[in-house]
């Protein structure tokens, strides 16, 4: 690792073999996720009541990355790297936790200066099934992404373009778990929500370069958008999602410079 002004930077050491095997683990996380998440999302559209195996296989669903570079790791005898680096400063973690619901809070503070009034300020877990998901899908995401995919696209890519490729899979990898009951994400629907993933993915990759490409600090930064899930916010208010999506794209913008420097001086 180098270091610039505090920020640590893996030099880029163009590995084919790396790269080939992070877009097999981006592609079987949407294979493996989409054949578990497929028939839950048939019954939300449908309106019925989900049988018990189905609400098992959503759950699983949520380990496709993980489960992905499991294999693949395994094959290529990476197993140990799969996992990262877990250390860092309890500032890292803590900035993570609450990343997402600042910024979160700083659009709403915009839109009630414009007039508007949320219909929440904060989308916390509200149920059990989202406490769930705030740990599961941390866990079962972030070995996939962060932990395999994203260091050895990195290395070959450099870290930008890296965090963008894992934000596209992982807006696609969630095409199933964002059907309602009219049925699949309409395409507005779906660029919204695809271009919010890309540009946390971007956030995303500047804190874990940053804290040393800590898993910790990673699944932190997962949490943290499930801490404040503005997913689930009415969708009618456009101006609102507008707005978060304006904030995030500033953070994303200083995070990509800050990315792109540590670059060019590693």
């Amino acid at each position: 690792m180098e270091t610039s002004s505090g920020f640590q930077y893996a030099v880029p050491r163009a590995s084919e073999g790396g790269a080939r095997g992070a877009y097999v683990v981006l592609a079987l996380s949407c294979f493996i996720t989409w054949q578990l998440s497929a028939p839950m999302a048939l019954v939300t559209w449908s309106g019925e009541t989900a049988p018990a195996l189905v609400l098992a296989f959503a759950g699983l669903s949520a380990f496709g990355p993980t489960l992905a570079a499991l294999a693949v790791g395994g094959m290529r005898r990476e197993l140990p790297e799969i996992f990262g680096r877990w250390r860092t400063r309890w500032t890292w973690v803590a900035l993570g936790l609450l990343a997402m619901p600042l910024l979160h809070l700083i659009a709403t503070l915009i839109e009630v200066a414009l007039g508007g009034q949320p219909a929440q300020w904060f989308y916390p877990p509200a149920r059990p099934e989202h406490v769930a998901a705030l740990v599961l899908f941390s866990i079962g995401e972030e070995f996939g992404w962060r932990g395999f995919a994203y260091p050895r696209l990195a290395d070959r890519h450099g870290a930008l373009a890296a965090a963008c490729i894992v934000g596209l899979a992982w807006s696609a990898w969630h095409f199933f778990m964002w059907f309602t009951p009219d049925g699949p994400p309409s395409l507005a629907a779906f660029s919204i929500k695809a271009l919010y993933l890309m540009l946390a993915s971007v956030v995303i990759a500047w804190a874990f370069e940053s804290s040393g490409r800590s898993m910790t600090v990673a699944m932190a930064l997962h949490a943290s958008g499930h801490l404040d899930n503005v997913h689930r916010a009415p969708a009618s208010e456009l101006r609102l999602t507008l707005l978060r999506l304006l904030v995030l794209g500033i953070a994303a913008f200083f995070a990509a410079r800050a990315l792109n420097r540590a670059r060019s001086a590693a």
